[in-house]
């Protein structure tokens, strides 16, 4: 048996061979001069959908705006997946202007896989909510293009690697995921290039496709002799 990762296998793990994604890094790389938006911009991409855990991220920003006095905004790229994802976004929607988070907020329509890329590099930091299991490649998109990315997912640790316990919150807790936002905004922009820098080579290391290629090609060799 063959998984991305270990955790995305919730079955006997004796005869499971992790692989890894395959992330395009070339595709999905950094700019080639940095000029992030202004005010930061806190991303999050992915289909609109209860699993993706978006009102974490929500409260998340009600309570960032309360620990710095820094200016931000967070920007949500995505669709539904079914029809029933409608009503999901709509309570998104609700649940934003309850809180008066509109003009700090927003939510975006899918964007094709090759404009991706410039988000991400606009971006200060990506965020990833879901749980253990699901092994969201978007965060790892947001990696390979050098940009932090804050996750809720602990099947992420290998790729983050030194920076495991700065760059992980407890699935549901926006409180701890504000705190998370907010350290990485007080940075300095050397810094969080620096840890971007850090996990594109994790990336690179792990998940990049042709690292995934010569996985299974030497997996399936294996089976044949």
């Amino acid at each position: 048996t063959v998984a991305s990762v270990a955790t995305a296998y919730p079955y006997k793990h004796d005869k499971l061979v992790p692989v890894g994604h395959g992330i395009d890094s070339r595709l999905f790389s950094p700019a080639q001069q940095e000029t992030p938006d202004e005010p930061p911009i806190i991303l999050c991409v992915g289909r609109l959908s209860p699993v993706k855990d978006h009102p974490t991220l929500i409260r998340a920003a009600a309570r960032l705006r309360q620990l710095t006095t820094r200016p931000f905004r967070v920007v949500i790229i995505g669709g539904p997946a079914v029809a029933k994802d409608e009503a999901y976004i709509r309570a998104l929607q609700e649940q934003i202007g309850q809180l008066s988070l509109r003009d700090i907020i927003a939510i975006e329509a899918p964007v094709p896989m090759g404009r991706l890329p410039e988000w991400y590099r606009r971006c200060a930091v990506h965020v990833n909510m879901s749980p253990i299991g699901f092994g969201d490649k978007v965060a790892l998109e947001a990696m390979s293009c050098a940009k932090p990315c804050v996750v809720a997912n602990e099947g992420f640790s290998d790729t983050l690697g030194k920076y495991k316990t700065y760059l992980t919150y407890e699935f549901g807790n926006d409180r701890q995921l504000a705190e998370r936002l907010a350290c990485i905004l007080a940075l300095p922009a050397e810094e969080r290039s620096r840890i971007g820098a850090y996990l594109r080579a994790r990336v690179l290391s792990l998940h990049c496709i042709d690292r995934l290629a010569q996985r299974l090609i030497a997996l399936f060799a294996t089976l044949q002799s």
